[in-house]
Formats: C-alpha cells, structure tokens, sequence
C-alpha cells in the first residue's frame, strides 16, 4: 500500500513541474526618462512562447502613452510600453496578468533612478504584483546577492535534480561531499566567466544539455551500481556537467544584473548563496534517503531509486526535447 501511495505522488509531481524547468524568471526593467516618465520592459524566458508573455498593470496614478509594442529575439519574448505617473511609482505596485495556462515564473524588476540608482525587487513564482517601496531600500550588496543566490537554486529544479542524481550515485557521505565539492567548483568557474562576458554559449543550447544531464544520471542509476567512471568516479561526471550548469547559473545572473560598483562582491555572494541552498538541499536528500533506507514496509532502497529514476528520466527527457524545439 505504501509504494502504491509512493507511486502516486510521483506520478501526480511529474506534471505538476513539467512546464516549471526553466527558472530565469520573468524580467522587468522600469528607467525613468524624466519626472514622472519611465519606460518599461519585460520579457520571459525563449523556452516559452509569446502566449505567456504577461501583460502588466501599472501602479495606481500612472497611465499608459502609447501603445504596448512585443517582439522576439533570440533570448525571448518582449514587451514594451511607457507609464506617465503624476505621483512617482514609490509605494505603488506593478500588476503581473498572465494568460491562463502560464508556467508560474519568479519576478526580478530593475528599477532604475534618474539619477544613476538602481533597486532590484523580487517576486516570487506566482505572485501577481510587486511592491514599490516608499522609499529605496538600504541593503546591504553582499547579503543581497547572497539572498538571489539562495533562492535562485531552490526555484532550479533542474539543478537539484542533478544534485539528487549526484547523491543517489554517490551513495556515502564522504563521496557525495567530493563529487558535490567537484560540481560545486566546475560551475563557480563558468558562472564567473559567464556572468562576466568572456564566455557566452547559447541559452537553449545550455539548457538542453543540463536536461540531458539529467537524463544521464537517471539511467545510470536505473540501470544500477557497476564498473563505469560514473559510479567509480562520479566526481568526473559532476564536474563535467557542472561547466554545463555554471552558463545556466549564470544566465540568471545577468538578467538581475550585477552592479557597476561591487562587481566582484555581488558574483561571489551570488555563488556562495547557491552553494548553501545545495547543501541545504543535499542534507534533505541523505536525510530521506537515510529514512528509507530504515522503513523496510517501502521497499529495498535500490528498487525505490530505480523507480524514482525513470521518473525523473522521463520528466528530464521531456525538457530536453522542449528546449531543442
């Protein structure tokens, strides 16, 4: 009865997050030309379509000139339009409109001042507004990347996807903290190089390789323990595919945007967020495991992962082949 009611939770989650892959956000940039005058565009991410693309409202005292423009480019689809506002936008709140049937995205809006300043706000996925505050917010650099790093990977499923795979073919505490030590450096050192601009590589291209990743790890552990590199060595594959994953981290980090001043501070706090989010994460993994491992009404540990491995295969397979079309 139990790995009935175990079947059935992860069958009803693998529709649930079939369309939730893919965590760039939806992105807003406000800049204001003038007083009271600000121009205003949003776009969501190119493995979607424009049917996503939300309309937004905007705060109450502003009103809308012109018409809405939309377009598409290679990294996705836009909107654009310019708010006249009679009282400034502080303490109002931007109104997010999706279409029916929309993937519930996460919010980053760039709010950039006259004068130079910039404020970054965010949204959390399926929140249909985002406050102003009254006045811009004192926050400090360092903790506020570290908070964007945080949440970044606890909305990529993806990417924890890959960190349980990594966890179920490592197997013991000590080699699961080499091979999570391994991928953690291989993609700090893309991310830097990305997030900076000496490297860039296709976004979709990027993400359907971290999705065959996936894929990589779940027949692995389907198939079992044996002698290959990967369950030998799965330091050599968490490194390998992390370079992969490090573009994906960083293709979030440009659309927050780092700072002209601060650069190095917000990229490394940025990183250090993700990391404690995974090892978050990583404790969670061993800790169910451990779990199932002593509940024998459950079923042998190897048969539990193998179950929960085509599951994910099937899951990740299907991004794959969404992020290729």
């Amino acid at each position: 009865m139990i790995r009935l009611l175990f079947l059935a939770l992860v069958l009803l989650l693998v529709p649930a997050q079939a369309r939730a892959d893919d965590n760039r956000p939806l992105t807003v940039t406000v800049t204001e030309q003038g007083p009271g005058l600000y121009d205003v565009s949003w776009k969501v991410p190119a493995n979607l379509s424009m049917a996503y693309l939300p309309r937004l409202d905007p705060p109450g005292g502003c009103a809308i000139e012109g018409r809405e423009r939309r377009w598409t480019d290679a990294i996705g689809f836009w909107g654009a339009v310019r708010w006249r506002c009679s009282g400034g936008l502080a303490g109002g709140s931007i109104g997010i409109d999706y279409p029916p049937r929309a993937p519930a995205l996460a919010t980053i809006v760039r709010l950039r001042h006259a004068g130079g300043a910039e404020e970054t706000l965010l949204g959390q996925p399926g929140e249909e507004t985002v406050a102003i505050p009254a006045a811009p917010a004192e926050e400090n650099l360092f903790l506020k990347f570290l908070r964007l790093g945080v949440e970044h990977i606890w909305t990529g499923i993806d990417h924890l996807l890959f960190v349980a795979g990594l966890i179920f073919v490592a197997g013991t505490w000590r080699r699961v903290a080499v091979t999570i030590t391994g991928f953690t450096i291989a993609h700090s050192i893309t991310l830097a190089l990305a997030a900076l601009g000496l490297v860039r590589l296709p976004p979709g291209a990027v993400e359907a390789v971290i999705a065959l990743s996936i894929v990589f790890l779940a027949v692995e552990i389907a198939k079992g323990p044996r002698d290959t590199l990967t369950w030998r060595r799965p330091v050599f594959v968490a490194a390998s595919f992390g370079l992969l994953h490090g573009f994906g981290f960083a293709a979030v980090l440009r659309e927050i945007g780092l700072p002209r001043e601060g650069l190095v501070t917000a990229l490394l706090a940025f990183n250090i967020g993700i990391e404690i989010g995974q090892a978050i994460f990583a404790a969670l993994v061993l800790a169910v495991l451990a779990l199932l491992r002593r509940a024998p009404a459950i079923g042998h540990p190897l048969r539990v992962q193998r179950f929960a491995a085509y599951g994910v295969g099937i899951l990740a397979s299907y991004w794959m082949f969404d992020r290729i079309a």
